[in-house]
């Protein structure tokens, strides 16, 4: 006789260039550590964009930021925020950041075709990482496909893919169905894809809403 675990998705719905999606990938990923021992553990990758009119050249960061909060001490309590919560993940982000902000589409899709060959979770750490501790421009396909190719992916199929208009529009219209559904913030953690909360919480918070929301959620098959 053996035990099976019970199963449990956990969705996240995520924007590359959401520097909180960061600190809360992090998090998820304690998680993840704590409860794969009582369950068989599904992460997901969703997409979401919160500047999904960001030209393809993108735009400068600090100009889009002082237009969005254009109180200076707003802006700097939000940096400070940032600042203590990324610490408290363990993260050494920069969290001034990038100096441009970019379109994070073609970053989704790679995203998003990441999951079929297992390797999501590797791929979102490396966007990450790219975008907010290197700097780079996670838009661009030749700099997509190289970061796709040090998780194990295959460049060359990456990069011709980038080349086409493959999953733009489904991913488009998911970020829509998100937003429709009541998703107007990320990172966004949802539940045996019926219960979900938003926010960067610590480890230990997101263990006890998880745990919490996997005792009510129905289960998954």
């Amino acid at each position: 006789m053996t035990d099976t675990k019970p199963r449990l998705i956990i969705d996240m719905v995520a924007d590359p260039v959401c520097p909180w999606c960061y600190v809360g990938k992090r998090s998820l990923d304690r998680v993840l550590m704590a409860m794969s021992f009582s369950h068989d553990m599904v992460i997901r990758f969703r997409p979401y964009q919160l500047a999904k009119d960001t030209p393809d050249e993108g735009v400068d960061r600090k100009t889009y930021l002082e237009k969005k909060f254009p109180d200076k001490q707003h802006r700097a309590a939000l940096s400070d925020a940032l600042r203590d919560a990324a610490q408290g993940v363990g993260l050494d982000m920069d969290v001034v950041g990038p100096a441009r902000l970019i379109n994070s589409l073609n970053a989704l899709r790679v995203l998003r075709w990441s999951h079929f060959d297992g390797l999501q979770i590797e791929m979102a750490e490396a966007l990450f990482a790219a975008y907010w501790k290197q700097g780079r421009d996670i838009s661009q396909a030749e700099e997509l496909s190289r970061i796709a190719g040090s998780v194990g992916l295959n460049r060359q199929d990456i990069l011709s893919r980038l080349e086409t208009a493959e999953d733009c529009d489904d991913i488009q219209e998911e970020v829509a169905a998100f937003r429709q559904g009541g998703v107007d913030g990320v990172p966004t953690f949802i539940i045996n894809e019926s219960l979900g909360f938003a926010g960067a919480l610590p480890p230990d918070q997101l263990l006890e809403n998880v745990r919490k929301l996997a005792l009510e959620a129905p289960a998954s098959l």
